[in-house]
């Protein structure tokens, strides 16, 4: 084992909740210190972009929330102004401002641990008509949603940079400043920040389906490679932008895209002139050292075509393989009837959940099988996977007894599970679970108290109709790929977060992200020895309660 995939496991392993102690973090919040969620670069010209009001998006069905998982079927926008304003809008932008007494924040349409909002966004692209007339780096700022123009470059430059991608292809780009999630969670963060790019990634995803484009990560590309074309290669300090992924979006129609863009292309980044200086986030800040060594060891150096290099290991070739009365939460008849602009859009964070309401069998087993790989956009985006499999409390689910149950996203894992779960598990598939889902209960027991024990004591992973633990195969991914493809795993459970995020909003229930949970006691419940699969994520789907005394206000007014 390398140096670096040696101090990715250590951060893993330092990094965990146990019920005797839990991760480092701060013991206080230092409130005066906390970071501003907004990155503006001062200096930059600024792009404003199109907005549009909670009626024109409830107004517009098309394209519905089910016919955006055929974006081909939509026919492609053109790239111009609007739609790469509609594109940013409907992936980063705010989507309400709460108040409750003095206190007011904003809430974005990407999910974040703590609405602490880690993620930068940048536009690279050619000449957008009526929006760039050069080629340019923009930085998204989404309190002004609008365009922050870092650099421009020539046409020959941009040429060189999309070559081999298709007409009316651009690119965006993410970065991470870990700070803004380790003043409040401590070391953990880096954990965080990664679920916060899954989320993010397809967040962009389901937007640019919207509007007949999909989106491919590069996952050729080098990290400081990323970092020279976004213009923040050689950053220092705890608030610095840390290179995370750069993603291609283009017209649907195109299946295979190169899995970088050409070097001699990035060279060019390093002559240009970049405008604006970052403002400052704190005026004093708290150092995480595990955060820093873990993020120094995850970086991606120079690789070619992975998939030509990678050797075919067993991972590889399964890889290849592939009681109660229902809420009146329901506003609407089903996925089929709502517009995707408007599950967007309307997608929260449930604070609390109505530990009384119930999900329908057909939500529940529709829910589970739009995260199958080849049942949603997230699998066409992400290089590798799946990794990560259900473990699932049901704690209300017409039709479906309580307990433990696992959902498994790849064919012919049962026997493999079974040989390292402990033998009293039972191993029963549900009577009417349609035949194209491996859903077996584990465990038949009523375990809501228990499944919120294990989310950090919180109580929506009890009230929830059900509860997801995202168990993710890991030490073999880690040691075939390289130690970058830590952070990789956990793009996976975000982008399967966002999955369900939108599943329930589409469905009339709503979700939440849970980061806080118990690592090594799930595992010990399971019987899992080691680290071939490692729980990443948990998420709770359920009837929201209605927050009590706040108060919320459009996000842009004019």
């Amino acid at each position: 084992m390398n140096a670096e995939l040696e101090a990715v496991m250590s951060y893993h392993q330092t990094s965990k909740h146990g019920f005797r102690a839990y991760a480092p973090g701060p013991r206080f919040l230092e409130m005066e210190i906390r970071p501003d969620p907004f990155l503006n670069y001062r200096g930059a010209q600024v792009l404003k972009l199109d907005t549009w009001s909670e009626e024109d998006i409830k107004s517009g069905l098309f394209p519905t929330y089910e016919q955006a998982f055929r974006p081909e079927k939509i026919g492609p926008s053109g790239l111009n102004r609007t739609s790469v304003s509609q594109l940013l809008f409907d992936s980063f932008a705010l989507s309400v401002w709460k108040r409750t007494g003095s206190a007011q924040w904003a809430l974005r349409i990407n999910p974040s641990s703590g609405n602490l909002h880690p993620t930068e966004v940048y536009l690279i692209s050619g000449p957008v008509p009526k929006l760039l007339e050069k080629p340019s780096v923009c930085h998204y700022a989404p309190l002004q949603h609008a365009l922050e123009v870092r650099t421009e470059f020539s046409r020959e430059t941009w040429e060189k940079l999309s070559y081999g991608f298709p007409e009316g292809t651009f690119f965006i780009g993410f970065a991470s400043i870990y700070w803004r999630v380790a003043w409040k969670y401590g070391v953990r963060a880096f954990r965080y920040a990664n679920h916060d790019l899954g989320h993010a990634i397809a967040a962009l995803t389901f937007a640019a389906a919207g509007l007949g484009w999909k989106t491919c990560l590069l996952s050729d590309m080098a990290s400081e490679d990323i970092a020279r074309v976004l213009g923040i290669s050689g950053r220092q300090g705890p608030e610095r932008e840390e290179p995370a992924c750069l993603l291609a979006v283009y017209p649907s129609g195109k299946e295979s895209l190169p899995g970088k863009v050409p070097l001699p292309a990035v060279a060019d980044f390093e002559k240009l002139s970049w405008n604006g200086v970052p403002n400052r986030l704190s005026p004093e800040h708290v150092e995480w050292a595990g955060i820093e060594t873990a993020s120094s060891a995850a970086r991606k150096g120079e690789t070619g075509h992975i998939s030509d290099k990678k050797p075919e290991t067993k991972l590889e070739k399964r890889v290849s393989a592939l009681s109660g009365e229902i809420t009146s939460h329901r506003a609407h008849p089903g996925p089929e009837a709502v517009s995707l602009r408007s599950v967007i859009h309307r997608r929260r964070s449930a604070i609390e959940m109505n530990n009384s309401a119930y999900m329908d069998e057909e939500d529940f087993y529709g829910m589970l099988r739009r995260t199958l790989p080849n049942k949603n956009l997230i699998s066409g985006t992400l290089a590798f996977g799946p990794f990560a499999h259900l473990l699932i409390f049901v704690n209300r689910v017409k039709g479906l007894r309580e307990g433990l149950y696992i959902f498994l996203r790849k064919p012919g894992e049962k026997e493999e599970f079974k040989a390292r779960f402990k033998p009293d598990f039972l191993w029963e598939k549900p009577e009417n679970c349609p035949y194209d889902l491996e859903l077996y209960m584990l465990v038949e027991e009523a375990l809501y108290d228990f499944a919120a024990q294990l989310s950090c004591s919180q109580r929506k992973a009890a009230d929830a109709c059900f509860t997801a633990c995202m168990l993710s195969e890991f030490e073999e991914p880690l040691k075939t790929f390289g130690s970058w493809m830590y952070p990789y795993l956990f793009w996976e459970c975000g982008a399967l977060g966002q999955i369900l995020y939108l599943e329930a909003e589409a469905r009339g229930f709503r979700g939440c992200g849970i980061g806080c949970f118990f690592d090594d006691p799930l595992h010990e419940i399971l019987g899992l020895e080691g680290l071939e699969y490692q729980d990443l994520y948990h998420f709770a789907v359920g009837s929201p309660l209605q927050e009590i005394g706040v108060v919320t206000f459009p996000a842009y007014r004019e």
